[in-house]
């Protein structure tokens, strides 16, 4: 569709022109921009180091954490889908009597 038919983008132009966007609003939407990345890059340095302390202190290493979620993706053990039912929960029933 060309700009010339298109009476919506014609009106848009027209406003435009008739009142342009103050400098200061400008000025805000993009300093509001620079800190918003610089928050996102704050936190994307900050959030895994921060974890990774917590581990630390809780006396792990992060390269245990590592081996042990690939090795247990590695296996697909089938035995580990199947929870035990806690005993004397409600509604839980000792394997083969059933009601």
């Amino acid at each position: 569709m060309n700009a010339a038919n298109n009476s919506f983008l014609l009106m848009q132009e027209e406003d435009e022109r008739q009142f342009p966007v103050p400098p200061e609003i400008e000025d805000n939407i993009a300093g509001t921009l620079q800190v918003l990345t610089m928050m996102g890059f704050a936190m994307e340095m900050f959030i895994p180091k921060a974890l990774e302390m917590f581990i630390l202190t809780m006396g792990g290493t992060v390269k245990e954490i590592d081996g042990t979620t690939k090795d247990e993706l590695s296996k697909g053990d089938p035995s580990k889908d199947i929870d035990e039912a806690t005993p004397g929960s409600a509604g839980s029933f000792p394997p083969g009597e059933i009601l």
